[in-house]
């Protein structure tokens, strides 16, 4: 082990590439450019399996927690909005990759949605991320 928590080193790249592919996706909304579209796409895919690494990491560092700690209440909903956005992420995808032209179609309703509902866990799962190392301390020598 390195002596530091692992998770704060990964959770910066899936937020950004998340935030992103919003924009990219708004993007082309504007100017219905195809690449913006493509490039969202990508930047969603690269976002998940950001998320799924930093979740890897937020586990292993959980395991230097006591098992009574009292913060593990709020550990377990950051926890929870992080798979919500695992979930979510992967939804994203998965509407992008089965019908490449969403966006255009009678779906792109609920595409739109599930891209707002992601933007709803980061902020969600961040937030309850700062509570943590913030307010909590945890991981905070």
């Amino acid at each position: 082990m390195i002596g530091r928590p692992l998770h704060p080193m990964f959770v910066h790249f899936p937020i950004a590439l998340y935030l992103l592919g919003v924009l990219l996706t708004l993007g082309y909304l504007w100017r219905r450019n195809p690449d913006y579209e493509r490039f969202a796409y990508w930047a969603f895919l690269l976002a998940w399996v950001g998320v799924a690494v930093a979740a890897l990491a937020g586990l292993v560092d959980l395991g230097s927690l006591a098992p009574d700690d009292p913060r593990r209440a709020v550990i377990n909903n950051h926890i929870t909005s992080g798979v919500a956005l695992l979930i979510i992420n992967g939804l994203v995808l998965y509407f992008r990759f089965r019908w490449p032209d969403v966006l255009a179609g009678s779906r792109r309703w609920v595409y739109l949605a599930l891209v707002v509902a992601g933007i709803v866990a980061v902020v969600l799962t961040g937030w309850l991320g700062g509570k943590l190392v913030y307010t909590l301390k945890v991981g905070i020598e």
